[in-house]
């Protein structure tokens, strides 16, 4: 009679080559899905990048905008100022 651990040790070597081969394609699995993981987490901050990019132009566009018609408004003020004085 054989003991457990003999038969234990033949159903290995006789499973050995399924084992290896499950084994192999865990790991290429893993190797692929790191590396799809990789490149969408590249994506998405290449995105964001993107994003961040033309909100900042976008801000400096504004401010711009404000500056011009703050100029406008006091260039407007100071000629009715002027226009108020002259009359006088």
């Amino acid at each position: 009679m054989e003991s457990p651990q003999t038969t234990f040790l033949s159903k290995l070597k006789e499973q050995s080559f399924t084992i290896i081969l499950m084994l192999a394609g865990l790991y290429y699995q893993n190797m692929i899905f790191k590396d799809e993981l990789e490149r969408y987490t590249n994506l998405v901050n290449q995105k964001q990048q993107y994003i961040d990019k033309i909100v900042e132009d976008e801000r400096q566009r504004f401010i711009a905008r404000e500056q011009y018609l703050m100029q406008q408004r006091d260039e407007f003020i100071d000629m009715l100022k002027d226009d108020y004085y002259a009359e006088e």
